[in-house]
């Protein structure tokens, strides 16, 4: 490989990393946003957008046809993209703030719960989508619990309409509970390590149960340590 292709890439590993390293420090700090409307996305993320990171939100004609396009830049060249059909959503300043909430890792606000429930699902991460070894005699539990989708319906895309759904589902959970599942995602569907983001990759059925699975084990756990007597 020439030197300068070597150069390149080099230039571009370094720029991807602070471009990471930017997002993961912002992601410590961020709050919550009450609603995914673009003006409420763009306050929370203003911490980012002193830390060298910018967004662009932009329609885009592709032959006679607009898509939504947002994209979020840093400073160092390196930068993350987000696309939807512009005649497929039902506000665009809404599209615009879930897709700008998904790349940063912005979540959505939720209504209080019972804090027994939220313990139990963070209990339930080291459970869910990862055998544990010191199971047992019963490996067999989780797999009896995977989601059964038929191969055709799988594969097939999802609408604009529940990809949106599914996105919102995701940055309602708790920052622990998206991690765990972004890695069990990761993991599951072999998405490649240098993709920042599993928003994208969210596109047939095959993704929605999975997603769906996990949030019912989720649940399950929840309502279990909620029934679960105290100890004396």
């Amino acid at each position: 490989m020439p030197p300068d292709a070597l150069e390149l890439l080099s230039e571009k590993g370094s720029a991807e990393r602070a471009l990471t390293a930017a997002l993961a420090s912002f992601q410590e700090q961020v709050q919550a946003v009450p609603s995914l409307d673009l003006a409420a996305v763009v306050e929370a993320a203003k911490p980012a957008f002193s830390s060298g990171i910018a967004f662009s939100a932009q329609l885009v004609d592709v032959r006679g046809r607009h898509k939504l396009r947002v994209i979020v830049m840093h400073a160092g060249g390196a930068e993350v993209t987000s696309e939807e059909w512009a005649d497929e959503v039902d506000d665009l300043l809404q599209a615009a703030g879930w897709m700008l909430a998904m790349l940063l890792g912005i979540p959505l606000a939720k209504q209080a719960r019972p804090v027994e429930a939220e313990i139990a699902e963070a209990e339930c991460l080291a459970v869910v989508g990862v055998p544990d070894a010191s199971a047992g005699p019963e490996p067999s539990k989780k797999e009896d619990a995977a989601p059964v989708v038929d191969l055709d319906v799988a594969l097939e895309p999802l609408t604009p309409q529940e990809i949106e759904a599914t996105h919102q589902r995701i940055l309602a959970l708790p920052q622990a509970s998206r991690q765990a599942l972004t890695k069990a995602f990761r993991e599951h569907f072999q998405v490649p390590r240098n993709a920042r983001s599993i928003g994208d990759r969210i596109t047939q059925h095959q993704h929605a149960a999975f997603i769906d699975h996990f949030l019912e084990e989720c649940e399950e756990q929840s309502l279990d340590g909620a029934a679960a007597p105290a100890e004396p």
